[in-house]
């Protein structure tokens, strides 16, 4: 059997004009638009995902339509993008697309109990998360959630130093308050942990303190709800970034799997064999090509079932 290919991708600014993004002139030109769009379905139909969790939408009409031309047929967001005066987009949102069927769609919000225990009344992600569970032909229903958390970007305090801060606690709640709806989300009828993939522009690196709520081991619940890197379950020796600012690098789009992609885990029902990053339009762009892509890079996990599944 065929190995299940999931992908993540920031696209930048997916806005078809004559729609702006941010700022009132900041409008592809139907040229411009076309070359992004050229791009990437020449990528997806290179690396043939089947499952893609994507960020930075804005025009999610015109995404599903390229997708569904592509063999998307199944495709998800969980809130609209804001508009400001029918013409400027403020904030994006994520979205999921696959070419298996769509068994749930549910947008990720804060448990009231988990609000209560970090001593808040209230709470909102920058941008909600979509979280799906699908009919794949290897491993039967799995969950899928796209996330892009709270960038660096100061918050809009008068204080730089507050400002800065405010930012960074955000995206602390956001990976905190994450994974315990997943795991909350993500439990069969028989109380058993379902397979599940978290992929997307975490907008920060792994080893983050504040990322580290996203792997900790909650041994109150059973079984054991765990997420892991993709790419160190694939053994990577080597981890290219996948956004550049400057000359420098760093890795924040991540894709972490449940057990039950770990072979060490009993209840395992496959692995992750390969994790692949395309990066080519920021490390050797041709502008041709790669001049509207995304200035992250894509990547993509292989996940094998075992054979006596």
């Amino acid at each position: 059997m065929a190995e299940l290919r999931v992908a993540t991708l920031n696209l930048l600014n997916f806005a078809a004009p004559p729609l702006a993004c941010y700022e009132w002139d900041n409008i592809y030109s139907q040229a411009q638009w076309q070359q992004k769009t050229n791009w990437l379905k020449a990528l997806l139909l290179e690396q043939q995902p089947d499952i893609l969790a994507l960020q930075e939408v804005f025009s999610v009409t015109e995404l599903r339509e390229l997708l569904a031309t592509l063999g998307y047929t199944w495709f998800a967001v969980v809130e609209q993008p804001e508009l400001l005066d029918q013409h400027v987009f403020t904030r994006p949102v994520v979205a999921i697309a696959s070419r298996y069927p769509l068994l749930k769609v549910a947008e990720v919000t804060a448990d009231a109990a988990a609000l209560a225990q970090l001593g808040l009344q209230s709470f909102q992600f920058s941008r909600k998360p979509a979280l799906v569970q699908l009919d794949t032909p290897q491993f039967g229903p799995v969950w899928l959630a796209s996330v892009h958390l709270k960038s660096r970007r100061p918050a809009e305090l008068p204080d730089a130093a507050l400002a800065l801060w405010a930012s960074e606690l955000q995206r602390g709640h956001e990976a905190a308050l994450l994974r315990q709806t997943l795991a909350l989300h993500c439990r069969s009828q028989h109380g058993q942990a379902e397979p599940l993939i978290l992929a997307g522009d975490f907008n920060d690196v792994l080893s983050s303190a504040l990322l580290q709520p996203l792997l900790a081991t909650d041994r109150s619940q059973q079984p054991i709800f765990l997420l892991q890197d993709a790419a160190e379950l694939a053994a990577e020796a080597y981890r290219a970034p996948t956004h550049y600012y400057g000359a420098g690098g760093q890795v924040l789009d991540y894709l972490l799997v449940s057990t039950a992609f770990d072979p060490r885990h009993h209840h395992a029902c496959g692995e992750v064999s390969r994790y692949r990053v395309v990066d080519q339009h920021l490390v050797s762009p041709v502008f041709a090509r790669d001049g509207y892509s995304s200035d992250h890079a894509y990547v993509q996990i292989s996940l094998k079932p075992f054979k006596s599944r």
